[in-house]
């Protein structure tokens, strides 16, 4: 009797730690689903605060359209930062860049033509931050659908097929700019020159002249001076003196050159279709990214592509205007 009763203790006492464990197993899964399902929680909390961040600054855009459908320029509304917006345990900040303020790589090609203007254009531009305007021959070819080199530093599939690994040109337009490093020439040193005054659009997109940078409207023409050119930017932006109408540029002191390159304005703009929105969520210490690319037609906004990449900390195009521009200066 004292044998069994030792054996039923013993198998209770066996029982008793299988039990123990058992619910220590389903508390932690427990704990593991609560804490999973937290994250899930907020993710999606910060993923509707980013959308929120896009349909105010997408409002902002709208108001400009409805109050200032003249122009659009640096001293408005829409180009100051998002002043960081408190939420539970949290913040929401973002700001508006303007890609008509860049020159748009599928200007190159569209309507099924090439484009003369921006070929030259883009190889003027080129040529002022450090690079060989004949780079744009490759940067047409990636976009045309044939086979025909443009030029010698033209490529097609049969240069880039030679690649290891190889690959094919896409010839179709440009979906983001960071596709350029795939095209002939463009490393990561001629990629990072060029970046700040480019972008990719869907459609032609002009140059707003209100918001573009002075290297960029110093490629409007050989025959212009770039440090010339840069202090009218710091004129216009510092005393918020902004033009009405395209022509009017050419009347400004830093452009007044003998002969301006044919249809030359068609590229031109005062006003800004393309904008960028970029949103940064901060919940919980934790940090989420929205990049919402938008189009602006009349008083509409839409959104035609989004990304949750991180954001990097983007240079501005006057940051490295000094550099750029003494270089220009001594070619």
């Amino acid at each position: 009797m004292k044998n069994q009763r030792g054996v039923a203790l013993l198998t209770i006492l066996f029982m008793v730690v299988i039990a123990s464990i058992m619910a220590m197993g389903i508390l932690n899964q427990q704990q593991r689903m609560l804490q999973e399902g937290s994250i899930l929680l907020r993710q999606d909390q910060a993923w509707i605060y980013a959308k929120s961040g896009e349909y105010f600054l997408s409002e902002l855009l709208i108001n400009d359209a409805r109050n200032s459908k003249n122009n659009d320029n640096l001293g408005e509304q829409w180009a100051q930062p998002l002043p960081p917006f408190p939420i539970e345990d949290g913040m929401v900040t973002g700001r508006l860049m303007d890609q008509s303020a860049r020159f748009n790589l599928n200007n190159l090609y569209h309507d099924g033509i090439p484009d003369k203007q921006a070929f030259e254009f883009f190889g003027r531009l080129l040529k002022r931050v450090g690079l060989a305007p004949e780079l744009a021959q490759s940067v047409l070819d990636w976009q045309d659908p044939d086979d025909t080199v443009a030029g010698s530093m033209g490529a097609e599939d049969s240069f880039y097929l030679g690649q290891q690994p190889g690959y094919m040109a896409a010839n179709r337009p440009f979906t983001q700019v960071e596709e350029l490093r795939q095209v002939r020439g463009f490393d990561q040193r001629s990629y990072n020159l060029i970046a700040p005054y480019i972008t990719a659009v869907p459609y032609f997109s002009p140059i707003n002249v209100n918001t573009a940078s002075g290297i960029l409207l110093s490629a409007l023409s050989d025959d212009l001076q770039p440090n010339q050119v840069q202090e009218w930017i710091n004129q216009r932006d510092q005393g918020m003196q902004y033009l009405d109408q395209v022509g009017t540029l050419w009347t400004q002191p830093a452009f007044k050159i003998e002969k301006k390159p044919e249809n030359i304005d068609r590229l031109l703009a005062i006003q800004s279709e393309f904008f960028q929105a970029q949103i940064i969520v901060s919940l919980s210490g934790r940090k989420r990214y929205l990049t919402s690319n938008l189009y602006r037609q009349g008083e509409n906004v839409m959104a035609y592509q989004r990304h949750q990449m991180p954001i990097p900390a983007l240079a501005s195009s006057n940051q490295n205007a000094l550099e750029l521009l003494q270089q220009a200066m001594k070619q």
